[in-house]
């Protein structure tokens, strides 16, 4: 009786743990990229400075910097996706070797049931009294040995279910922590990849930063061509260079938009497409005044808020034709120029109609072409009308002496640093020679 009793005792304690289950795990993501994207706290390579206004040299840094940052994030964002991969396969093995430990498991306690039922319909005490019967002592002492035998048996299959469960219970464990561990490299790699979209973002960034800055030195560089076409032609390739270094324009809009669809309301933002690189500089064109008023620029021209600019809103002031608004101010600079022994000249006002001529042949007939698409798109790459303080009749391009100021310690510019801001005008820190009414 006392092996039924144990039996039936094992049978009832131990189904607490054989029901060894898949273990309770964190649901991975099957691709971390699912993670929204989070703005990054710490400011960008190309925002941390104004990239219009910046050195050549600053924003090649600039540059430089960013890609070695995309290139590093991309990589960690590979590894670690290799990283989770990996740790996902480890916890499908896991969970597919514990799913084996508990069917051995419940097939060894369902064996160790059924001989427990077996115990309470035929009590061992019955086998005895049977073996005890018999007349032949050779029987009996057979009887007797399998009586030994089968009582073995049972005992083994009780230990085999007893180790099965151990068993299954250990490798339940391990598939949890094993599915922890996939779940916790999931999380890293969404840091990752956020790291990445936050590098790639910076980047798209800074491509319109780029664009922009290639789209007003192109301006300013056509305005120069007056007072010196070999500066001018040097910046053209500088500058396209620089561009040409940078990350490529996002996407432009379709091309099967219809030209009405595509046009700015007034004072919109630029979008931002993309399209070939830069190629070679634009051909100089002409700021000589027409026989008559230029009025073919459209309303929806881009002209920072400030109107369209003519030849009728303009007029000669020290001998350089700008805007009448300003007249009386450059009147005064250069006569107070010339009182300290310096004579100056140089250019002003370029129309605007020129630059919307200049974009059809390069860039195309679409407002969007004309008015909106990056200078680096068109062929060769030539400025948005507008960009320029010129269009406005707003910057002076300053010789001194009948050459262009090109340097910070000509006694011109020293005597411009010290003076111009009396006069409403400022510098713009990567040419000598720009000055305008807001130093850009």
């Amino acid at each position: 009786m006392s092996a039924l009793v144990s039996v039936l005792v094992l049978v009832a304690v131990v189904p607490a743990t054989a029901q060894a289950g898949p273990p309770t795990t964190t649901t991975v993501s099957a691709t971390p990229s699912a993670v929204p994207p989070s703005t990054p706290d710490e400011p960008s390579p190309a925002d941390s400075a104004d990239v219009v206004s910046a050195s050549r040299d600053q924003v090649r840094a600039r540059v430089a910097a960013l890609d070695e940052q995309t290139r590093a994030a991309e990589a960690a964002a590979a590894e670690a996706q290799g990283r989770v991969d990996a740790a996902r396969a480890r916890a499908a093995d896991a969970q597919a070797k514990a799913d084996q430990a508990a069917a051995a498991a419940a097939e060894a306690t369902e064996q160790v049931r059924s001989y427990a039922v077996e115990a309470f319909v035929r009590p061992p005490a019955q086998d005895s009294l049977s073996t005890l019967a018999i007349e032949e002592s050779r029987d009996a002492a057979y009887a007797t040995d399998m009586l030994h035998i089968v009582a073995e048996r049972r005992r083994r299959v009780v230990d085999t279910m007893t180790a099965a469960r151990v068993v299954a219970e250990q490798d339940r464990a391990a598939a949890s922590t094993a599915a922890d561990a996939a779940s916790a490299e999931a999380e890293q790699a969404r840091t990752q990849v956020e790291s990445l979209r936050s590098a790639r973002a910076q980047q798209s960034r800074l491509a319109s930063q780029l664009d922009d800055r290639l789209d007003r030195m192109l301006a300013e560089a056509a305005a120069l061509r007056e007072v010196d076409s070999r500066a001018a032609q040097e910046i053209t390739a500088q500058e396209v260079a620089l561009r040409t270094s940078g990350p490529a324009t996002p996407a432009a809009p379709s091309a099967g938009v219809p030209v009405a669809a595509q046009r700015p309301a007034p004072g919109a933002p630029a979008p931002t497409p993309t399209g070939p690189g830069p190629t070679a500089p634009a051909p100089t064109p002409t700021t000589r005044p027409p026989t008559t008023p230029v009025t073919t620029v459209p309303p929806t021209a881009p002209s920072g808020g400030t109107g369209l600019v003519t030849w009728s809103d303009v007029t000669k002031a020290g001998g350089i034709w700008v805007n009448k608004s300003i007249a009386g101010q450059v009147s005064g600079l250069v006569a107070a120029a010339k009182a300290a022994g310096i004579n100056l000249s140089g250019g002003g006002y370029r129309d605007p109609a020129e630059q919307i001529t200049l974009r059809r042949a390069h860039c195309g007939t679409s407002d969007y072409a004309i008015y909106w698409m990056p200078a680096s798109q068109c062929h060769p790459p030539t400025a948005q009308p507008g960009r320029s303080m010129h269009e406005r009749g707003l910057a002076l391009d300053l010789m001194s002496n009948g050459r262009l100021i090109t340097s910070r310690s000509d006694p011109a510019f020293v005597w411009l640093a010290a003076n111009a801001g009396r006069f409403g005008f400022r510098n713009l820190p990567s040419e000598p020679w720009h000055w305008s009414t807001n130093g850009s």
